[in-house]
């Protein structure tokens, strides 16, 4: 089943490198297609943001964390962080709560002796993520200010599987701080 996992995300970051260029950062501007899998509200759209003006961003905290664990797919990680960060830009501090509760995560699992790939994975992401959404929302300028990499790095030697192609992203990417 992890292998599974792993070839497809592999598959998947693949495609996007083999792609065409898109304009806009890649972490923000390019939704990623999880199908039927549960995330956070979205509507349908041809853009890359669905954000559903209905949502009531005072719960994006612990509805992000309910949908982050190690058993979800390492794309349906990314799409929901994604999202968060696009609603985190509804409201200033929301980034920098989100980011202290996915960081926690980590050291949690620090301390509980099962260091959870996911959760650096998950947190690194984020940070990343809403770095490149600053260009596009400037109320996240300043939000989160962690490098992101370093994390997802200490993921992938903790064994998080499929996980590398987004380093590669990352490091393309001309918005790094």
């Amino acid at each position: 089943m992890r292998f599974t996992r792993s070839l497809a995300a592999l598959l998947f970051f693949t495609s996007l490198l083999a792609a065409p260029a898109w304009a806009g950062p890649p972490l923000i501007c390019h939704p990623i297609d999880i199908g039927s899998q549960h995330s956070l509200p979205w509507l349908a759209t041809d853009g890359w943001n669905g954000a559903d003006p209905a949502y009531d961003v005072s719960h994006l905290t612990n509805d992000t964390l309910d949908l982050l664990d190690v058993s979800t797919p390492v794309t349906v990680q990314m799409e929901t962080l994604r999202r968060a960060a696009i609603y985190a830009a509804r409201a200033p501090g929301l980034a920098d709560a989100l980011t202290i509760r996915l960081i926690g995560r980590t050291l949690q699992s620090q301390m509980n002796g099962k260091p959870d790939p996911s959760a650096w994975f998950d947190a690194g992401y984020f940070v990343e993520t809403v770095h490149q959404g600053a260009i596009v929302y400037p109320a996240l300028r300043g939000a989160a200010n962690v490098d992101g990499l370093p994390l997802i790095r200490m993921a992938i030697r903790l064994g998080g599987a499929g996980m590398q192609p987004a380093v590669a992203v990352i490091e393309r990417a001309a918005t790094r701080p």
